[in-house]
């Protein structure tokens, strides 16, 4: 018979081996993929949000002693750009020379200095041409005078026009310049104009009210004349990175190459960025989700391969009669894998490489490792079969008839080679408990195979002892009426022939549950982030309020309940036992109506006592002793360490140094009130920009009170800001690696359903041909189509329900296991929460484990029409 003849008769067999193999293949390239994509646009999203001082590289001038600059450095810009660490060069998207002032005053020419004028840098960059669109006027070209070109916001905003002439004034000179245009950005949006904001600004004394902070433009020429007469023009050389060519993978090689070119700086030059920072923190986020990735990934890939092996055991079994035919004829065994090895050749590498071709489509970014991946899938698909052809066929007892009644007691080869499996799965564990995670060996093997091998180990020791609980199982269904329990009982018992079904459902179903587990302690380390940032529905923040603008709040719609809050970053502490003097954040605020969780002690606190209690740091306790004296806003308050707490709601996980203190207790005088900048807000269908409003009148009360003078809407130095809760979480969800983490989990549990379900189908047809002749001698007997569903349910629940048990159990321990070298506080804002489980997902591997069994009845009702249940004695077949 010729191969094609072959791969036609056997195609439901090849067909099973080749979706599988595909399957293989899209795993190794598709998810990834996606994964890597969520990577880098996280990465992207991050560097977009840095301000331009920070994402750029800008080399600043320095200039000699008394010399003043003359603005001629524009041809150092192709020079310093080439002379940047690889691979920064090919990573830039723009460049710019800028000479600029310092901060300089404006005023109309001729009027006489105020104790607060605006304030203004005037720059000449290059590259401006053809980027602005002129409103009025023209752009300069300056003389013996400065001239001045304007934008639009900050033409109103200082009040002026073409045709003014402003008097510029620093500490060393004054000079006068005129405006000659008005213009506007042709793209506001463009990198160019990411350093040029128009700026809100606090005089130095608040009574004297607000002032603007605006970046104006002139010529070079201007430019000089500006430095020679202020004697504080800069020059600076900026480069902006492209994070369109940034990507994940490349963050270490560029944070080496930002800190190379910090310390290798040309000459007079120095180098001002934060963007590497940004980049070590995102590599360490990134180091933590690659090894979640790649514990889901080698679970799911496992179980994938697990089942190829699966289908491939199933192809060679059910064709025994025909190897056994060809050793009869005098075939050796590498004859029985040769004409196995052709058939697969034919059909799964075109299957691999179209399941490798679905993947590619998807978008993202190939990890480095995708071909040799699927390369060890396409070998894993064809030699299978192969594979297991010879060992049917090499085996001494071969006789091209299966045995379901063998004996059930392992050898002792097979338990020793099973207790090193569970040892070794033991000790990996323990090892990457100690050891941690290697962060410089890309993916860590330690961590790809100690969850895996724990999965397995957890499969063999539920194989060796689900059988003794079968066993009194059937012994008591054989005492009871009717013959269908106790012969399913009496198949599931034979363990040793669901051992690698078994082992591929506990893969599948511990990767699932760890991916849920992972899922549902990164959220409940969330909340209580949230809870601890916000502690109330929402959470009010500005620079100082009027003492009734919690009351203010509180009249307005749908709120509940207001509490005014004062976090104090400058309270300095003298301990009673210590004449140490430090600083710390105190948070004041009247704790009996608060309703946060706090003590008892500053709940119950009332005034009348020398001292009141207060919550203290850790840290700070062991400095201070058992209580002392704190400064708020100028006056100095007793008080005594009731309690020590890590961590208090309505300050930040990362809070090292700080005290609680009950206001209502604190012995306050009326002429010197607290006054807070924070209020906490209570309430269900608020409107936060009502609240905004009624905090911002607050805070002009306030600086009334302070000034005399009324106070107009827009010259708040800092606005008020209001936090919800709900937006505060929905934050820590939506920053750097988060979107990456998300799919990861989402394309974990819904893989690992998948492939489980797969694995209790190949199971039931493994055992097909065992039970449709079992059921054709039951037929005979009376037994109907209803009891023979029975009958497989009673055979393969247990098969379903053990491996329930033991990878419910794997994937609910292994993040308490190896969660030291995952690195989750990454994701939690620092906040450490216990091992958690979601109901939900435990429902969901009920509901996986339900309709898995609904499958393996669709299955086995498939098997029995292709085997001809019913005809075997009529007819006399046999069935293999």
């Amino acid at each position: 018979m010729s191969v094609l003849h072959r791969v036609r008769a056997f195609a439901g067999q090849l067909i099973l081996l080749a979706v599988l193999g595909a399957l293989a293949a899209f795993l190794v390239s598709g998810p990834v993929r996606l994964a890597n994509g969520h990577t880098d646009d996280g990465l992207r999203g991050d560097i977009n949000k840095l301000p331009a001082a920070s994402r750029d590289l800008t080399y600043s001038g320095v200039q000699s002693e008394g010399r003043p600059n003359k603005a001629a450095g524009a041809g150092r810009l192709d020079q310093i750009r080439g002379e940047l660490p690889a691979p920064l060069p090919d990573m830039i998207s723009g460049a710019w020379y800028i000479a600029e002032t310092d901060l300089s005053s404006i005023r109309p020419a001729g009027v006489p200095a105020g104790e607060c004028p605006n304030l203004v840098r005037v720059r000449w960059q290059t590259g401006t041409e053809g980027t602005v669109t002129m409103v009025d006027g023209r752009s300069p070209r300056s003389g013996t005078a400065p001239e001045l070109m304007v934008g639009k916001d900050a033409a109103a905003a200082l009040g002026l026009k073409v045709g003014d002439r402003v008097s510029l004034g620093s500490r060393d000179g004054v000079i006068e310049a005129a405006v000659v245009g008005v213009f506007t950005p042709v793209d506001p949006a463009a990198p160019i104009w990411s350093d040029q904001e128009l700026l809100p600004g606090a005089c130095p004394d608040p009574r004297e009210g607000q002032r603007t902070e605006a970046v104006l433009l002139t010529d070079q020429r201007g430019a000089v004349a500006l430095g020679e007469a202020l004697f504080n023009l800069g020059e600076r050389w900026r480069f902006r990175l492209d994070e369109q060519r940034i990507t994940a993978d490349r963050v270490d090689e560029l944070t080496k190459a930002v800190a190379a070119a910090r310390r290798l700086t040309p000459e007079r030059t120095a180098l001002q960025s934060s963007v590497d920072t940004t980049l070590s923190k995102f590599g360490e986020q990134v180091v933590a989700v690659q090894a979640l990735l790649a514990v889901v990934q080698a679970g799911i890939l496992a179980t994938a391969a697990g089942l190829i092996l699966l289908a491939a055991r199933l192809m060679a079994d059910r064709r025994r009669a025909e190897f056994a035919l060809v050793r009869a004829r005098g075939g050796a065994v590498r004859t029985v894998a040769g004409r196995t090895l052709r058939e697969t050749l034919t059909v799964v590498p075109i299957a691999v490489l179209a399941g490798w071709l679905a993947g590619i489509v998807l978008p993202g970014r190939a990890s480095a490792g995708e071909p040799l991946l699927v390369l060890a899938v396409l070998l894993v698909a064809v030699l299978a079969a192969p594979v297991y052809a010879a060992l049917v066929a090499w085996h001494p007892a071969f006789s091209g008839h299966r045995s379901d009644v063998a004996s059930l007691r392992p050898s002792p080869r097979r338990l020793t080679a099973e207790a090193f499996l569970v040892l070794l799965a033991a000790g990996g564990i323990f090892l990457l408990r100690r050891r941690g995670l290697d962060a410089g060996a890309g993916v860590d093997p330690y961590l790809i195979t100690a969850p895996v091998l724990l999965a397995v180990a957890a499969s063999v020791v539920a194989l060796r002892l689900v059988p003794f609980p079968l066993r009194w199982a059937g012994n008591l269904a054989a005492r009871a009426r009717g013959a269908i329990a106790f012969l399913g009982l009496s198949g599931a018992g034979r363990a040793p022939l669901h051992s690698g079904p078994l082992a591929v459902l506990v893969v599948a179903i511990a990767t699932g549950l760890f991916t849920g587990t992972v899922t549902s302690t990164v959220d409940a380390a969330r909340d209580r982030a949230a809870e601890l940032a916000v502690p109330a529905d929402a959470t009010v923040s500005g620079f100082r309020f009027a003492p009734d603008t919690a009351a203010r709040i509180a009249g307005l719609p749908h709120v509940d309940r207001t509490t005014a809050m004062l976090l104090y970053q400058g309270a300095t502490v003298r301990g009673d036992t210590t004449p140490l003097l430090t600083q710390t954040q105190a948070m004041v605020l009247d704790t009996a109506t608060a309703g946060l969780d706090l003590p008892a002690a500053l709940t119950a606190a009332r005034p009348g006592g020398d001292a009141v209690p207060a919550i203290v740091s850790p840290r700070l306790a062991a400095q201070l002793g058992g209580g002392g004296r704190v400064e708020v806003q100028g006056r100095e308050y007793r008080f005594t360490v009731a309690a020590v707490q890590a961590n208090v709601p309505g300050l930040s996980s990362d809070a090292r140094d700080f005290m609680v203190l009950p206001q209502q207790a604190m012995p306050i005088p009326d002429f010197q009130p607290i006054l807070p900048n924070r209020i906490l807000v209570a309430g269900d269908g608020f409107d936060p920009e009502q609240v905004r409003l009624a905090a911002d009148d607050g805070q002009r009360a306030q600086l009334a009170a302070l000034t005399g003078g009324e106070q107009k809407e827009g010259q708040l130095a800092l606005p008020a800001v209001v936090t919800t809760r709900t937006a505060y979480r929905t934050s820590l969800e939506e920053r750097g690696v988060d979107g990456a983490l998300s799919f990861t989990f989402a394309a974990g549990m819904v893989a690992a359903a998948a492939l489980a379900l797969t694995a209790v189908a190949l199971a039931v047809l493994t055992g097909a041909p065992a039970r449709g002749r079992t059921l054709s001698r039951l037929r005979t007997m009376g037994l109907s189509a209803r009891q023979g569903r029975r009958l497989l349910i009673y055979e393969i629940l247990p098969l379903i329900g053990v491996a329930v048990l033991a990878g419910g159990l794997a994937g609910f321990v292994l993040p308490a296991l190896i969660g030291p070298a995952l690195g989750l506080g990454g994701f939690t804002s620092g906040v450490a929460a216990g091992i958690t489980l979601d109901p939900w997902f435990a429902g969901g591997v009920l509901a996986v484990a339900a309709v898995a069994v609904l499958a393996a009845l669709a299955v086995e009702n498939v098997a029995n029409r292709r085997l001809r249940v019913g005809t075997v004695l009529r007819l006399g077949e046999e069935q293999s």
